[in-house]
Parts: structure tokens; C-alpha cells; sequence
């Protein structure tokens, strides 16, 4: 009983040693496609052990990038917060990525902003429909 159970681990351990080395980044990308060139993001991402701090996209600049791996156990979660406007006064908080029960490797997950809300483009598909819509704070 021993010797199955040692062979059961040692296969496991070596099917999970080639899965890892054959798994590529995942990366979360926000892209800044406002109307106004002027009008500049502010991003905020984090998961559950990774804080990115706090980023400014302009709309000349290149998508903001984010790449990670897939936590098998307990699950990998990205939560985003992106605000704009003069006083960063529109805002929209998301969970822009939640693993599945299956490990994902190498996928491109892009969320868009444009001037009516985020859009989301998923390996390099053009966007569909909106996804969020912008919401306004009023500053006191």
C-alpha cells in the first residue's frame, strides 16, 4: 500500500513540475481609449497577496500590464479600481480577474475604458458590449 501511494505522489509531483514549466503568464492589461487625449486613468490593482499600487495611463501611453500565474489553491483574484475626469471624480471598482477551477496559462485579459464605461476583450478579441458603466462621486 505503501509503494502505490509513494508512485501515486512522485507521478502528481512530476505532472505538476511539466505543467508549470510549460505555463505562461497570464496578463491583465487596462487600456486607456477616452475620447479626450487629455483625460488621463488612474489605476489601482491588486490581488490577494500582489498590491500594485496606484498607476497613471494617458491615452498615448501603452496598455498598463499586469503579469501573474494562477494560484492552483486558494485561486488567484485581481480586484481593480480606475477613476478619470479632472477630479478623478468617475470611478468604477471590479473584479477584473477570478481563476477557474482549471489553471490558465498564457491568456490576455484586456479591459478597455472609453468615455461610457470599461469594455472587456479577452485574448485579443475585438471588445463586445460594455461591461461597467462609469459612476460619478461628487466631491464635497
Amino acid at each position: 500500500m505503501n509503494i502505490f501511494f509513494f508512485v501515486f505522489l512522485l507521478i502528481v509531483s512530476l505532472f505538476a513540475g511539466l505543467n508549470e514549466a510549460r505555463c505562461r503568464d497570464n496578463v491583465l492589461a487596462i487600456q486607456n481609449s477616452l475620447a479626450s487625449s487629455h483625460d488621463t486613468l488612474q489605476v489601482h490593482c491588486k490581488s490577494r497577496n500582489n498590491d500594485q499600487g496606484v498607476h497613471f495611463i494617458k491615452c498615448s501611453d501603452h496598455a498598463y500590464r499586469i503579469m501573474f500565474v494562477d494560484d492552483i489553491f486558494p485561486g488567484t483574484e485581481w480586484d481593480c479600481q480606475i477613476q478619470h475626469g479632472p477630479k478623478m471624480e468617475y470611478v468604477i471598482i471590479f473584479r477584473a480577474y477570478r481563476s477557474g477551477s482549471v489553471r490558465r496559462c498564457g491568456q490576455l485579459y484586456t479591459w478597455i475604458a472609453k468615455d461610457d464605461g470599461i469594455y472587456f476583450s479577452k485574448n485579443d478579441k475585438p471588445e463586445g458590449k460594455i461591461i461597467f458603466n462609469w459612476i460619478k462621486y461628487k466631491s464635497s
